[in-house]
């Protein structure tokens, strides 16, 4: 999914800033993941009015055109990034991967982010969970068992003093934790977003 550099994490953190929207890359992609994991393709238009209504209003006349022009590119650019996130998701051949700072980004800011990710994941998870009324799939254990996981990965400090090389290993450790589980939740509820999906679409 993050194979194209339109979809990188600095091309939709400008997009964001462009529109005026101040969610965190990290954060809403994974908001938008745990969404998906419930309400499928439902998802989408829901998820994008929360992040580019969660912003501010131009404040002078003469950037008014350039805020609507940013808020095109943003709603065209999340829409892309929803559509591929969903599709990989759906494809179920590990190819998903969360938005996420790149290598070359400091191991702090990396760190950080995929706390956010993972903070944002339970928060769309459980929204959905709320929307569909499908309270049962918060109680599959292997869905309870990594909403735990991630509860407490949204918790992650960064350690400075590790060890040279050790703090790479345990991110990529993580990451790869991250990016597997949250392909099996999206297929551990595939029953639950057969049910609901005409109950949320409108």
């Amino acid at each position: 999914m993050m194979a194209s550099s339109s979809l990188s994490f600095d091309a939709i953190v400008d997009a964001l800033q462009n529109a005026g929207a101040i969610s965190d890359p990290a954060e809403m992609h994974g908001s938008l993941c745990g969404l998906a994991c419930v309400l499928g393709a439902n998802a989408q238009s829901l998820w994008m009015a929360d992040i580019l209504t969660n912003g501010g209003d131009p404040v002078a006349d003469e950037d008014s055109t350039a805020a609507v022009s940013g808020t095109e590119k943003a709603t065209a650019l999340l829409g892309a990034l929803a559509t591929a996130s969903a599709t990989t998701l759906e494809a179920g051949d590990m190819s998903f991967q969360p938005l996420l700072p790149g290598d070359d980004e400091s191991l702090e800011q990396r760190t950080t982010a995929l706390a956010a990710w993972c903070q944002g994941f339970n928060h769309g998870l459980v929204l959905a969970v709320r929307i569909g009324d499908a309270d049962e799939a918060l109680k599959r254990e292997n869905v309870a068992e990594i909403v735990r996981d991630f509860a407490e990965l949204a918790q992650l400090g960064y350690v400075e003093d590790e060890i040279e090389g050790e703090g790479e290993v345990a991110w990529a450790e993580l990451v790869e934790y991250v990016r597997v589980s949250v392909q099996l939740v999206f297929e551990e509820l595939a029953g639950v977003r057969q049910r609901i999906a005409p109950a949320v679409h409108h």
